[in-house]
Parts: C-alpha cells; sequence; structure tokens
C-alpha cells in the first residue's frame, strides 16, 4: 500500500516485554503504507527484540529510565520531518497514524484522543484520565481532551527542543506542557482497543505520580524556560485546537 508520507515520517514504538503483541503491531503498521518504523526496546527480558528483528525493522536499545528514556532516545536517532509514537501492545490502530500526520503541517504536537473504544479502558483509568485532564487545562492553562494518551505525532523539529524531567509514564503531560507554552497542539480523533499481553501501568502509582508532574510544572513561575534547551521563534505563539473527523468542521481555539 503506497502512503505519501512514507518518506517523511518515521513510526516509532517503544516497548518493554511485549512479545505478544510486536509483531502484529509492526505488521499492521506495514500493512497501512508506513517503511519508517523504529522500535525502541528498554531492555525487554522476554522475545520482544528477537520478534521485532524478525520483522527486519531497526530494533535500538534505549538511553535512561523508563518509557521518557525510550521517547528521548528516538527523538535523538529521527531524521525524518515528522515522527508519531505508538505503544507497541495492539491498543492502536495504524491506520489512525494518517489522521494524526494530516495535521502535522499547521501543529508541532498533534494527540490521538482515544474517543472510539473508550469502553477498552478500564473505569478507574477513565476516571484517572479525567482527573489528569481537568488539571492539566485548569493549571496549565489549556483545552486538551486525552493528555495522557500514548499516540501521538511530532515535528522532528519541535521534539528535539524538548528537554526531560520525568522518568516514567508522565513523559506524555510534560511533552504537552512543552508543546501547549511553545508551539500549536492538534487534537484528532483515534481508535483505541483491548491491550495484548500484561500490563505495565499501575493505575494508582503512576497516577499519583502523573497528577504531582502536573502540578509541579503548574507550581514553577518559570518552568518552561528550564524545560526548553532552545526556543524558536516560531514557537513563541501557542494555541490548541482540535479536528474531529472529516464529518465537522475544524474547531480552534486560542490557549493564550
Amino acid at each position: 500500500m503506497h502512503n505519501p508520507y512514507t518518506q517523511s515520517l518515521t513510526v516509532v514504538i517503544p516497548v518493554l516485554n511485549e512479545e505478544e503483541a510486536i509483531e502484529a503491531v509492526i505488521e499492521s503498521i506495514k500493512t497501512a503504507g508506513y517503511e519508517n518504523i523504529l522500535v525502541v526496546d528498554g531492555y525487554s527480558t522476554d522475545k520482544t527484540v528477537l520478534k521485532a528483528e524478525k520483522t527486519g525493522v531497526p530494533v535500538i536499545y534505549q538511553t535512561g529510565e523508563g518509557k521518557t528514556g525510550a521517547i528521548e532516545t528516538a527523538i535523538k536517532r529521527v531524521e525524518t520531518p515528522y515522527m508519531v509514537f505508538l505503544d507497541g501492545d495492539c491498543t492502536y490502530d495504524p491506520k489512525d497514524i494518517a489522521n494524526i500526520v494530516n495535521q502535522l503541517d499547521n501543529a508541532d504536537l498533534v494527540i490521538g484522543v482515544r474517543t472510539n473504544g473508550r469502553e477498552n479502558i478500564p473505569l478507574f483509568n477513565r476516571f484517572g484520565n479525567w482527573f489528569i485532564n481537568f488539571e492539566f487545562n485548569t493549571l496549565i492553562g489549556a483545552s486538551l481532551v486525552d493528555v495522557c494518551s500514548g499516540m501521538y505525532g511530532m515535528r522532528t523539529e519541535f521534539a528535539k527542543t524538548l528537554n526531560f524531567e520525568t522518568s516514567g509514564f508522565d513523559v506524555e503531560v510534560e511533552i504537552a506542557a512543552q508543546a501547549v507554552k511553545y508551539g500549536v497542539v492538534a487534537q484528532v480523533p483515534i481508535n483505541y482497543y483491548d491491550r495484548v499481553g500484561q500490563q505495565k501501568l499501575q493505575p494508582v502509582k503512576h497516577g499519583f505520580k502523573i497528577i504531582f508532574r502536573v502540578f509541579k510544572m503548574a507550581m514553577r513561575n518559570n518552568i518552561y524556560g528550564s524545560l526548553l534547551r532552545t526556543v524558536p521563534p516560531k514557537y513563541e505563539k501557542r494555541s490548541v485546537f482540535s479536528v474531529s473527523n472529516q464529518r465537522a468542521s475544524a474547531k480552534r481555539s486560542s490557549s493564550d
């Protein structure tokens, strides 16, 4: 399947012990027409790396700790203009990559909002996500719907300006906070499915860590200046806009 974005996009899959799903994830990305695929492994102890290498895609080991280490490793490695991240557990649909990439001409960060298949998110996790979104929007000053989504795209130029203080599942809120402050953020609807394999996220432990991270970021008056190594002038204007599917018109709202 030919895809017009295949040469300008790298699809990144951060993984840790995903031997049950990784082959299916990679093959579904290829079927969607994307050739540049990068697996970043967090030193899995199962057969994740062997199964990923079997598909012919490059596999590298992350530096740094947790999911943040995988994201940062990928950002340093990727050279294509755009990158899209998705988890290696079959929860996300590679067909939705196109919805994300379509907005990267207008945005620096595009978040995939899990609108279809929300029933596949455990009820407790849904409540936690709602609270984190509410906290983030209230304290950071934004209008994001799914700040913890594990499927999102970034302009590589923008991604390379990011600096990280986290080491785990709170990496998404840290990316979003910097993008809201210095970039343009878009939100598009995506599908979400049941996970394949053992869940790594511990809702209570990691949920409170994310909540504390958002609060900590908000309480620092000069946080954004310290988080970004360099801030190109083009990123000084911030805005957040949502894009529904083709049945509705795009909706924009400034977060200034």
